[in-house]
């Protein structure tokens, strides 16, 4: 729009005119119609018009088109005797827009008096400033969203007494808080560690406010009004003017019970562990990269009498053998010295050592490497056992185990002479009272002192069967090619007439031609003797014994099976240990099963008990073939 400064067409007076264009505002007079009777200099100048160019153009025609209804409103206005005063966008002749500030008013001849002034700058002061503003509540409201998503309790503090807080602080204090109540509402219920009361002078903030100092995480303890005490870590920082002087202070607060509670549970596990380590009977050794002992337990020094801290270097200080060999062990032989320098894993190593007092003891020896996140070795442990006692026991066990066997071997051997002659003895006896009138007494007698040294010749061999398996014996055994075939027949002779007493059937089954074997064959026959003879006592008549066999690869199968009852798998498992008795049966002394054991594997064979459908049991050995052989 267009305003006017005066009521006049023309100012008359020089003196006037030259008081209107040094006026710093534009100064704009129109007349009844709102065109332009006077402009000033300045008027002139801000809408960058020559003066007769502005003379006589309306008010309306320097508005955009959508004020034009504001400016009649106006006018009615000041029609009325109102001073309008009121920010406008007048158009420049170079089409531009200029903010401008209006004061004007229509006289009582119904001419526009306005004073027109420039505001681009403020205009643009003011853009700014809103900028600012706008970009100052972007950044609170940012602020405000980080203080209160934070898992710490935040208290801001004024001197005037007034505090802001964040949510965080009312949930950690579990109470509602005043800004304006300040420190007093809740300066009771901050707490040493000990439960003691702080003194308010004493308090992170007061001190902060008081002393400028900065308090960086300081234990303290929150009592909620429930009673309930919260561990809380206080840290603050004096918030410091333009001149340097405190003029607030920022306090913050973590609750660190799940901390603390962390920690306690650590405590308590790492005491457990403490324990368990102090009471192992097994030595415990860590050591450091370089070798060195970081710790160890009771039990480690007690088995080398003392300890060494030394590094891998100077482990020949540590006196050792191999017990197998008896060859020192080097100073990089030692299991912790290979697991340090190659990150070997060592376990159930038996060296004998000398100890630190000058002892001797045998221990097992193990060792492996700890390592970091990234595999890089940072130590080792090394456990050890003592097993001096145990290892003296053994030797002590195995000297006697050899010493009985051998006597046993000796006594078996020699009672084969003496028997051999009461035999033969008696078969004459026989044969004399045979030819003798009335001598049937005599050759009764006779013939059951023969039946009685068969018996106690067959108690004689599978005690020298034993004797032989277990002391290694198996060179004093005659091995030779035999025929499968014909050792089956020799057994199915002698075991038919003593199953047909017993009314027990016998059945054989041979899968086709059998290897020669490569055996003792008495030794074997024995084998069959005595499982025919198992077989006999536990079944009941009439029942049936099997005896089968068929080509195996490398060798021959052989089996033996009674009818019966099915035996429990415990008893399968049990039943080749000496003196073993099915049941509660105790007919034998047990040792049937376990001399053909014993004589099987002297054979490089190998025994065992089965579940057959329909059977007690069945059981089963493999011998191997003659190399070379073919069936026979």
């Amino acid at each position: 729009m267009s305003a006017t400064a005066t009521a006049l067409h023309e100012p008359r007076d020089a003196e006037l005119r030259a008081l209107l264009e040094l006026a710093p505002d534009g100064i704009f007079v129109a007349d009844v119609e709102g065109r332009y009777t006077f402009v000033n200099e300045v008027g002139c100048r801000l809408l960058g018009y020559a003066r007769d160019e502005l003379v006589g153009r309306r008010i309306m025609d320097l508005l955009p088109y959508e004020d034009v209804g504001r400016l009649l409103e106006s006018r009615e206005q000041m029609l009325q005797g109102a001073t309008h005063v009121a920010e406008w966008r007048l158009q420049r002749k170079d089409g531009s827009w200029v903010p401008v500030e209006v004061s004007a008013k229509i006289d009582a001849r119904g001419h526009w008096q306005g004073f027109v002034r420039d505001i681009s700058e403020r205009k643009a002061h003011e853009a700014e400033r809103d900028t600012l503003l706008r970009e100052t509540e972007s950044e609170r409201r940012w602020l405000q969203t980080v203080v209160d998503t934070l898992p710490l309790g935040i208290v801001l503090y004024r001197p005037d007494g007034q505090i802001f807080f964040n949510s965080r602080t009312e949930e950690l204090l579990g109470m509602t808080l005043s800004a304006a109540a300040g420190r007093e509402q809740y300066a009771e219920r901050i707490r040493f560690p000990n439960g003691s009361m702080v003194p308010v002078e004493e308090q992170p903030l007061a001190r902060i406010v008081r002393d400028g100092e900065t308090i960086i995480a300081e234990e303290y303890c929150v009592e909620r009004p429930d009673g309930t005490r919260v561990p809380v870590l206080a840290s603050g920082a004096p918030i410091r003017g333009d001149n340097g002087h405190v003029v607030g202070a920022v306090g913050l607060f973590q609750d660190v019970s799940e901390r603390t509670r962390m920690a306690e549970s650590i405590r308590q596990h790492a005491r457990l562990l403490q324990g368990i380590f102090d009471i192992l009977p097994v030595g415990v050794w860590i050591a450091d990269a370089r070798g060195r002992i970081v710790a160890n337990n009771p039990a480690a020094e007690r088995i080398w009498r003392g300890a060494r801290y030394v590094p891998v270097a100077q482990f020949g200080q540590y006196k050792g053998w191999w017990a197998e060999s008896g060859k020192p062990i080097a100073a990089e032989e030692w299991a912790l010295a290979r697991a340090l320098v190659n990150g070997e894993t060592s376990t159930g190593e038996l060296v004998r050592i000398q100890c630190f007092d000058g002892s001797y003891k045998t221990i097992i020896n193990s060792a492996a490497p700890l390592r970091d996140e990234k595999g890089a070795i940072t130590g080792a442990i090394v456990a050890n056992e003592d097993v001096t006692s145990l290892q003296h026991a053994q030797e002590q066990l195995r000297t006697a185990v050899h010493d009985r066997e051998q006597i046993l071997a000796i006594v078996t051997h020699d009672l084969r002479s003496p028997l051999s002659g009461l035999m033969m003895s008696a078969a004459g006896i026989e044969h004399i009272a045979r030819s003798l009138p009335g001598g049937e007494p005599v050759s009764e007698l006779a013939a059951a002192l023969m039946d009685t040294t068969r018996r106690m010749s067959g108690m004689v061999d599978d005690l020298l069967a034993i004797a032989v398996a277990t002391t290694g014996g198996a060179s004093m055994m005659r091995f030779a090619p035999v025929s499968a075939s014909a050792l089956i027949a020799r057994a199915v002779d002698s075991a038919r007439p003593l199953l047909a007493k017993e009314s027990l059937d016998l059945q054989l089954e041979v899968s086709g031609e059998l290897p020669l074997i490569h055996a003792d064959a008495e030794r074997i026959l024995r084998v069959f003797a005595n499982l025919f003879d198992n077989a006999l006592k536990y079944t009941s008549p009439p029942g049936c014994i099997t005896l089968a066999a068929e080509e195996s690869t490398g060798g021959v199968r052989f089996s033996v099976a009674n009818s019966g009852p099915a035996l429990q798998d415990k008893e399968l498992e049990a039943m080749f240990r000496p003196f073993w008795q099915a049941g509660r049966d105790r007919r034998g002394a047990g040792l049937g099963l376990g001399i053909c054991r014993s004589i099987i594997e002297a054979h490089g064979g190998s025994i065992w008990a089965e579940p057959a459908e329909g059977q007690r049991v069945r059981i089963s050995f493999f011998l191997p073939r003659r190399p070379g052989a073919t069936s026979a």
